[in-house]
């Protein structure tokens, strides 16, 4: 399948991810990009730590709805003409749908899922299984491995791809784990059907908490264009304003200035590595490192949660 994207676009993006040495030829020859797993996991660490996942446009625009057309979504995160990236990213619907026609344009072979997400008390997810609300990629590399990439479900989305591997978990950040189970959830009557289920723990003698699940069923853009309806419906009813950004290893900066100290990565001169998260919920900005969360900014007013956007997540509203 073609991308929604021009090579001149997908080329402007990859400029934009400051890329490892390693991979600069790339971004003159971007269907050349490598397609295993190294390459793919440095793509998604550079998504994440460039688009962050904020619902601003639902709270925001004039309409309250995110428009989730591909080509909207690109001038909306890199800007139109001559100018630059925008320091915008936007809710699963958004990120995802952005990154997967990039995905198609770099060549990946890449199609789309929706997901059922479940509700959180204090935020832990809590209950059955909810509607169509969420999206995922799913990625197939040459070796025939397949891969789960999720860049759009905020602090507690994965940092890496998952592998379709039932319960084979990887590292995210800190001592935090996440993995895939391929299991039935309690409201399948039909047994044969099985849910990709996403699951995390903070620790290994912690419990694994299911977020959200998805079956192994291709979705596509007038899915979402359904889906995104309910889901910015969602975000004005519980009045919940979120951004989230990921922090590269290496560009921690003055977003750490007077905080806290980071935790020591090894990271070679060919990967990227995540140091911690910036959030933004409501009335307060927090910060995560690989440990504890921590408030470090209150915001008593409108005008404070729009400098915080600005201080914080370069995020400037017109």
């Amino acid at each position: 399948m073609s991308s929604a994207y021009s090579t001149l676009q997908v080329q402007k993006y990859l400029s934009y991810l400051s890329l490892p040495s390693k991979y600069h030829a790339y971004v003159e020859t971007p269907h050349l990009f490598p397609k295993d797993e190294a390459a793919l996991t440095v793509l998604f660490r550079c998504q994440i730590t460039r688009f962050p996942f904020e619902n601003l446009s639902v709270h925001y625009s004039a309409t309250r709805q995110a428009d989730i057309h591909p080509d909207t979504l690109y001038s909306k995160m890199m800007g139109t003409g001559e100018a630059g990236p925008t320091g915008r990213g936007g809710y699963c619907l958004e990120v995802n749908i952005f990154f997967h026609h990039i995905l198609r344009g770099l060549g990946f072979c890449v199609y789309t899922v929706g997901a059922r997400n479940r509700d959180r008390v204090n935020g832990i997810p809590q209950g059955d299984y909810g509607g169509w609300v969420h999206m995922a990629n799913i990625v197939r590399l040459p070796s025939g491995v397949r891969y789960h990439l999720d860049v759009g479900f905020g602090g507690d989305g994965p940092t890496s791809p998952i592998p379709l591997v039932s319960g084979e978990a990887i590292k995210n950040l800190g001592t935090q784990e996440a993995r895939l189970l391929y299991d039935h959830i309690s409201k399948e009557s039909q047994r044969k059907q099985k849910h990709w289920i996403y699951q995390c723990r903070n620790d290994m003698d912690k419990e694994w908490s299911s977020f959200y699940c998805h079956p192994d069923l291709e979705f596509f853009q007038e899915d979402f264009e359904v889906i995104n309806r309910f889901a910015a419906w969602e975000f004005l009813k519980r009045e919940l304003v979120v951004a989230v950004k990921f922090i590269r290893h290496g560009e921690e900066g003055g977003i750490l200035q007077n905080q806290e100290t980071p935790v020591p990565i090894l990271a070679g001169p060919d990967e990227v590595h995540i140091a911690g998260k910036i959030m933004l919920v409501n009335n307060e900005v927090k910060l995560n490192m690989g440990g504890r969360t921590r408030v470090i900014e209150s915001l008593g007013t409108e005008a404070d949660r729009m400098r915080a956007l600005r201080k914080w997540f370069s995020i400037c509203l017109d």
